[in-house]
Parts: structure tokens; C-alpha cells; sequence
């Protein structure tokens, strides 16, 4: 009634379905040897106490990592983050951009402006505490201002 390759067809399906279902059982076995080691116990209750009990510890310490990285966020905002520098020319009768006016501020616009003006005579440096972008002492020249302005824009 049928031919040989039909039967020899299906008795290849069968046995390649009977090596795909092995497979399927060897894995298994293998999850569950890995579940459960040679010890011998095999209650599934103590098993699952135990994996709670160390996803409830990754959590206490994720939570742990959580405040961590908080406090260096809020650190973070007293660091030097803006900073700016302009050059120029103070004098007429001096050539060349060679006095500056520098700043290092932090997030909320506190820090120091420093300025070196230069002439033939000398160098002179002078620095200013800076709190929120404004001078509390001292009077901030027309360059100072415009290096915070500028510094405090930028994000």
C-alpha cells in the first residue's frame, strides 16, 4: 500500500522527534540537578526561601547603591564646574592680549574669579570669592563680570 521511502520518511520523523524530546528531558534534568545540588534535599519550599532571601539582599543593597550614588550627586554639585577665560588688552600704550581674567565656579555660581593684568612695570594678580555670580567685598571689573556672565550661562 505505500512505498518504502514513506516508511522509511516517517520512521526518520519519529526519530528525530525522539532525539528532540531527549534533548528537551536532558535539559530539564539539568535544571534541576543545578536546583538542586547532591545534598540530597529536595524541598522546593527551602529552595525558594533561599532565593528570596538573596533577591531580598540584592535589593537591600541596590537600595544601599541608590543613597550612594544620591550623596555623590549632591557632592558633586559643590565641584568646579563652570569655568571660563578672557583675554585682553587693559593698557593702550601695551600690545597683545596678555592680561586675563579667569573663574572656576560650581553649579550654583559660587567660586573664585582670578586677574592678572599685566603692564611693563609688572604682573599683578587679583582673585575674588564669587557667591550665586555676584562679589560680596569687592567690586567686580567689566571683564570679571562678563567672564561670570558668561560662565553662568553655560550649563
Amino acid at each position: 500500500m505505500y512505498s518504502d521511502w514513506v516508511v522509511f520518511a516517517a520512521v526518520v520523523f519519529l526519530l528525530l522527534w525522539l532525539g528532540f524530546l531527549s534533548f528537551v528531558v536532558w535539559q530539564q534534568n539539568r535544571f534541576i540537578k543545578s536546583l538542586f545540588p547532591k545534598s540530597g534535599e529536595r524541598d522546593i519550599r527551602k529552595k525558594f526561601a533561599e532565593i528570596i532571601k538573596t533577591v531580598t539582599g540584592f535589593k537591600s543593597e541596590l537600595s544601599d547603591l541608590d543613597d550612594r550614588i544620591e550623596a555623590i550627586k549632591i557632592q558633586d554639585l559643590q565641584h568646579i564646574q563652570r569655568m571660563e577665560l578672557l583675554r585682553f588688552n587693559p593698557y593702550d600704550d601695551t600690545g597683545g592680549n596678555i592680561s586675563f581674567t579667569v573663574c572656576f565656579l560650581d553649579s550654583k555660581g559660587s567660586g573664585i574669579v582670578m586677574t592678572s593684568l599685566h603692564a611693563r612695570s609688572g604682573t599683578r594678580v587679583f582673585g575674588k570669592e564669587i557667591v550665586l555670580g555676584k562679589s560680596i567685598k569687592y567690586e567686580l571689573s567689566k571683564e570679571e563680570e562678563a567672564v561670570i556672565k558668561k560662565a553662568m550661562k553655560e550649563q
